[in-house]
């Protein structure tokens, strides 16, 4: 009885450190999930402006173009940039990200003033008019991720 708990007990131990060792593995390899849902962050994704990639990548942050109002399920966004002329795309983009991500951050583009409203009410944080540059905004960026 003693040698099987012997027996028992160095087990349990063998198999503590392999378990240890390779959760230490994952974290040192940088593998640590960056959400609850474990999704890891893909940084802002971007929809109907494909010249501001060069320029959030120049104040160095991650982010990915979208061709088409569609929000990817691949990974968690910090913030969503849909910034195309057409409003309806703009809203439907930010319906499915607040679907797929409450916690998103979204900055729209909005044309009609009569939508405004509506984006307000989807959580958009800043809506820019059909003819503002995203410019004072990139520079906001700037100046936070430093």
């Amino acid at each position: 009885m003693t040698i099987l708990l012997a027996a028992t007990t160095i087990g349990l131990l063998i198999l503590g450190y392999f378990v240890m060792r390779r959760l230490d593995d994952f974290i040192e390899r940088g593998e640590i999930l960056d959400s609850p849902q474990g999704r890891a962050n893909q940084g802002i994704l971007i929809y109907g402006a494909p010249e501001v990639e060069e320029k959030i990548y120049k104040i160095g942050m991650k982010c990915k173009i979208l061709t088409d109002p569609i929000f990817p399920e691949d990974g968690l966004y910090s913030a969503l940039f849909a910034l195309s002329q057409d409003d309806r795309s703009n809203l439907a983009l930010c319906h499915m990200a607040r679907q797929a991500d409450p916690g998103i951050t979204m900055i729209a583009r909005c044309s009609a003033p009569n939508l405004q409203g509506v984006f307000e009410a989807m959580g958009v944080s800043r809506l820019l008019g059909s003819e503002e540059s995203v410019a004072p905004l990139l520079a906001e960026l700037g100046g936070v991720s430093r």
